[in-house]
């Protein structure tokens, strides 16, 4: 990179920075001293992989609220949460075994010249490296507030030590929570008076206490953090760091500021048990340890070292959390082992253009060189998508075709995760119609594709939320946004009068399929999303489990008395509007089973999703933003069902039908692959 790249010297980016060759980066010795001590250092160059360094990871914090520092004897402006990390860091300067009296760090704002958008375009491609050639990576939380901030921080960290000693009887020992834990519906003293025993509810607060440490652990604002997931995972070594703020006159000297830690791979072990083992307990704690499972989850490998996680299912994994800049969703993870397509980056960073630009490109790569629509399974719109073809506009950020992922929303589901693809893949035809060069005034690119319709959605279910799938008593189930879920679904789907032929007992099973995407045999590839159980099972908890609803529906005396005073409650049950025999074959599978096993299967993957009846009765699972009139389409390359939504258009091609995709879907009863377009319209879409 030649100087005269450089620009000129700004107040808060003084010309401490030279310019860097390839490959090489700046790393900062920072000089020892006490915490009310000045900060005071120097930046070094060197390669990636010349002298040991540690890597700082941590969150940039409000831009307003910043600290002078001084780097090679020049005043440096920096966020007050770095200057917090290096105030924290530096009195810990000698490491065992080493006799250096500054400790070398690399921190992405002190190291990287911001204001120079080569050099800062140049070090983002190196950032994977950058990390994984670190010593170590010093994670910094924040400072705690104050004495309590403190001991929640001690309490969190002393339990996931604790908890991780037998997991088991840890998730036994917090179910009680399930039952009452619940503020919102009673206050304290009524909610500890409807526990049976002086034992129960010394163990229920017990477990409150403990379990509010750990949210708060996890409500810290690093793990919302789009560029930790690189930072940490690919980390040789990573350390999660807190402190208590000295007061600014106290002049204590450095061994006085004492650091709290945990060590990331611990913290891991624990996230990942409460996902696979108690996800009811999560979303119902509404706790987000699940956010740090998406981290390992992007990183996890093989026996043989193969990375588990593709590019674009991490990208799915870590929407939720935060950057500065949109487009760094997809540069933040560029150092992940499959960001490499075809010898090449699958995207260059370029902050020229819209974060719309970069996430179709992203798409359309991994679509025409791979012949695989998997990036389109992985759309989960917030609002409805436009229902017509639109050009390019270079002013609006989040233009782009309804076919690609928007990575900057919110992501509210997983992704679909089928034991068997619903098409052959290897009779894909895709094409992508236009350019994705972003070019104002010009088309943006339609997808074509060809396949089938395979039905018509005529009725669509409440959205569902992670809160209602538990069954626990008749106070918590009215304080739910959908009481009695699932005999509302079931109303929706077998609906009386219903002129469809199929038995209840077919649509039933459908619907148990749908929710937790299906079944896997024992010899089938394992899923990390949908149920890990046989169909023998899965149909033996499924039973249970609604079974403990039609139990909770008989708790209620007088369905029209009580749906006047407390709000919904079915008729009857969905057990008592089954047929006899169909009942009898429930109690039959329910002998002896529970109903968590069901539970913990389908509360991630029916999250945020709606369950929907289609014009032949059949029933799915599909996205939140779908309506009657959809269609229900199969298309090669896709291994799941696609929703697609017709618009008018001017095409007097007949046969090209032009729609907006609305998302994935399942619709167990046609989701084998058999013998494709049997019964099913044959198509060609054009998708905006």
């Amino acid at each position: 990179m030649s100087s005269n790249s450089e620009p000129p010297p700004s107040p808060h980016y003084p010309g401490c920075y030279r310019p860097l060759p390839p490959g090489f980066i700046r790393v900062f010795e920072l000089e020892a001293g006490n915490p009310a001590d000045p900060i005071a250092g120097r930046l070094v160059s060197q390669a990636i992989y010349g002298e040991e360094y540690e890597a700082l990871s941590y969150v940039w914090g409000d831009p307003r609220q910043r600290h002078d520092l001084t780097v090679d004897g020049e005043p440096l402006s920096v966020t007050a949460n770095l200057h917090g990390a290096l105030t924290a860091f530096r009195h810990q300067h000698n490491l065992p075994g080493e006799r250096q009296v500054r400790r070398r760090l690399w921190a992405d704002a002190l190291c990287i010249n911001q204001e120079n958008v080569p050099e800062r375009t140049a070090q983002v491609e190196l950032m994977g490296a950058i990390f994984k050639g670190a010593l170590r990576v010093l994670a910094w939380l924040g400072w705690e507030e104050g004495e309590e901030g403190r001991q929640h921080t001690l309490d969190a960290i002393r339990f996931i030590h604790s908890f991780m000693k037998d997991p088991e009887a840890g998730l036994r020992d917090a179910r009680i929570l399930l039952l009452h834990h619940d503020v919102s519906v009673t206050g304290p003293a009524s909610r500890l008076a409807m526990l049976s025993s002086e034992d129960d509810r010394r163990k229920f607060e017990e477990q409150a206490v403990k379990w509010e440490a750990v949210k708060k652990f996890f409500d810290t604002k690093y793990f919302h953090r789009a560029w930790i997931v690189q930072e940490v995972g690919l980390a040789r070594e990573a350390i999660l760091y807190s402190a208590l703020k000295p007061p600014h006159d106290s002049g204590h000297e450095s061994e006085n500021l004492v650091l709290d830690s945990v060590d990331w791979p611990l913290v891991g072990r624990f996230v990942e048990f409460l996902d696979y083992s108690g996800a009811s307990l999560v979303t119902h704690l509404g706790l987000m340890s699940w956010v740090a499972h998406h981290i390992l989850m992007v990183w996890e490998t093989e026996e043989d070292g193969t990375p588990k996680c593709d590019f674009l299912t991490s990208m799915h994994w870590v929407r939720i959390l935060g950057v500065t800049d949109a487009r760094d969703r997809v540069y933040s993870l560029l150092g992940h082992p499959y960001a490499i397509l075809d010898g090449q980056l699958v995207v260059k960073p370029n902050y020229a253009v819209t974060r719309g630009v970069v996430y179709t490109q992203l798409a359309a790569n991994f679509i025409l060189k791979t012949k695989d629509l998997y990036a389109v399974s992985l759309v989960d719109h917030e609002e409805d998508p436009w229902e017509e073809a639109r050009d390019w506009d270079p002013g609006d950020e989040s233009r782009m075709p309804s076919w690609v992922p928007d990575w900057h929303t919110i992501n509210r589901t997983t992704p679909m995760d089928w034991p068997e693809p619903a098409a052959n893949p290897e009779n894909a035809n895709i094409e992508i119609e236009g350019a994705v060069d972003g070019t104002q005034g010009t088309p943006m690119p339609h997808l074509l594709v060809r396949g089938w319709v395979v039905d018509e959605i005529v009725a669509v279910s409440r959205r569902m939320e992670t809160t209602d799938f538990p069954v626990t008593n008749l106070i918590r189930e009215r304080a739910k946004m959908n009481p009695f879920w699932l005999d509302r679904v079931w109303e929706l789907v077998s609906p009386k009068g219903s002129r469809v032929g199929l038995g209840a007992s077919s649509v039933l099973e459908t619907l148990s399929l749908a929710l937790p995407f299906g079944t896997r045999e024992k010899d089938q590839v394992k899923s990390r999303i949908g149920s890990q159980r046989t169909l023998m099972e899965h149909q033996r908890s499924f039973a249970a489990y609604l079974l403990d609803y039609h139990k909770l529906r008989q708790a209620v005396p007088d369905a029209t008395t009580e749906s006047n005073a407390g709000g919904y409650v079915p008729a009857r049950s969905l057990y008592d509007s089954l047929p006899e025999e169909s009942q009898a074959e429930l109690r039959r599978r329910a002998e002896g089973a529970t109903s968590e096993g069901f539970l913990e299967c389908m509360t991630w993957p029916s999250m945020c999703r709606v369950v929907y009846r289609t014009a032949s009765g059949w029933v799915g699972m599909g996205s939140r933003i779908t309506r009657p009139g959809d269609l229900v389409c199969r298309v090669p390359g896709s291994k799941v069902l696609m929703t697609l939504r017709r618009i008018a258009d001017d095409c007097t091609d007949p046969g090209v039908m032009s729609c907006v995709f609305v998302a994935p879907t399942v619709l167990p009863a046609r989701m084998k692959m058999g013998d494709e377009g049997i019964g099913e319209k044959p198509v060609r879409f054009r998708i905006v």
